[in-house]
């Protein structure tokens, strides 16, 4: 715990001191002081409750914008020196069910601003469960849970910021306001050139259409023509525009951006679009949870790894990268994501890709 001192002008009295008898009321002061601070600092340490290796996350804060809610992971906890006797944080916590703590080795090997920050500061959308969406004001999900776990097995403070609009995530990493972004990402080209990405699960573009509209999309084909609802800024958009429609003779889809995927859904159970396009997993979440009245589609198009978004050039993606791998070992990923009722597009390892490459 670091400790400001301040100095005191003494008082007229003590001026009059001789100069042997104040250096040695200054040195029984100091050591008070010392004594002193020290007792602050146990006495805090014991009232947190966080003297012990094994501190648990706090609860999530709700964030003051209308649109975003913060969670913060406390990590405080018991501190072990590492390498040159360098200070790493070791934190633990635990998620659905799986104790998460800081593996030694892998928190040194952090890029050195985010190892000084201790945090690691996250964006992540409000509305795509399972992924990540917000229940109850706290922000959940297996992301969330991995990013999370993630940032433990780091020893770094996780900190997520929950957020609507989308398109503004590659911008907020790019200014390094954030650091990462657990928003299933796909991997393109053009996000390459952005941000790195980190991928930890195999997910294809699903569709659904409302009951009884009587479209049946089991071929990619079978979506020209036809509106197609999906989030702004994200790569369904692509996905869906690299179909060869004029190939096969039909008309091109046409596509709809909406801010929220909430938005999307309206879209379509409203009759303005035809088609709602997200990922498949959360297709067959929404129709899990909701009566929206959907029909998912056979057609489980480009399958392909999504994972986080990290800030470009700074080498944090290589240290994401190995946390999962060490996730993935000890069987805490598998956990997490059936806890979610994911068994399908699970990896074994997770997959870096930085500075336009893998």
């Amino acid at each position: 715990m670091g400790v400001n001192q301040t100095s005191r002008r003494g008082t007229g009295r003590e001026g009059s001191r001789a100069g042997t008898r104040r250096r040695t009321w200054a040195g029984v002061i100091a050591a008070a002081l010392v004594t002193s601070t020290l007792v602050a600092c146990s006495s805090a340490k014991t009232a947190s409750g966080t003297t012990g290796p094994t501190a648990q996350a706090s609860p999530a804060e709700s964030s003051s914008a209308s649109d975003a809610t913060t969670q913060d992971q406390s990590s405080a906890g018991s501190e072990s020196s590492a390498g040159s006797g360098a200070e790493v944080p070791a934190i633990t916590v635990t998620v659905q069910g799986q104790e998460i703590t800081t593996d030694a080795t892998l928190a040194s090997q952090v890029p050195a601003p985010n190892r000084a920050s201790g945090v690691m500061k996250d964006i992540s959308y409000n509305n795509a469960p399972p992924d990540t969406f917000v229940k109850d004001g706290e922000l959940v999900g297996w992301e969330i849970d991995l990013g999370q776990a993630v940032a433990a097995v780091l020893g770094l403070k996780w900190q997520a910021t929950a957020s609507g609009a989308f398109d503004s995530f590659i911008p907020g990493l790019q200014n390094g306001r954030y650091d990462v972004s657990f928003t299933s990402f796909i991997q393109t080209p053009e996000r390459l050139k952005q941000i790195d990405i980190v991928t930890y699960f195999d997910v294809g573009t699903g569709f659904a259409v409302k009951a009884g509209s009587g479209l049946a999309i089991s071929k990619e084909t079978d979506v020209c023509g036809h509106s197609v609802a999906v989030l702004a800024g994200s790569a369904f958009i692509q996905q869906i525009n690299s179909i060869k429609c004029a190939d096969a003779g039909l008309e091109p889809v046409k596509v709809q951006s909406f801010p929220s995927d909430a938005a999307a859904e309206l879209a379509v159970s409203s009759g303005r679009a035809e088609v709602y396009s997200s990922s498949l997993n959360q297709l067959e979440y929404l129709l899990q949870q909701t009566s929206n009245g959907f029909e998912i589609q056979p057609l489980n198009f480009m399958p392909t790894p999504q994972g986080a978004g990290v800030t470009k050039g700074t080498g944090l993606a290589k240290s994401v990268g190995d946390a999962m791998d060490y996730l993935i070992k000890s069987g805490a990923y598998a956990a997490i994501m059936k806890h979610w009722g994911l068994t399908n597009g699970l990896v074994t390892q997770a997959k870096v890709y930085a500075d336009g490459g893998s």
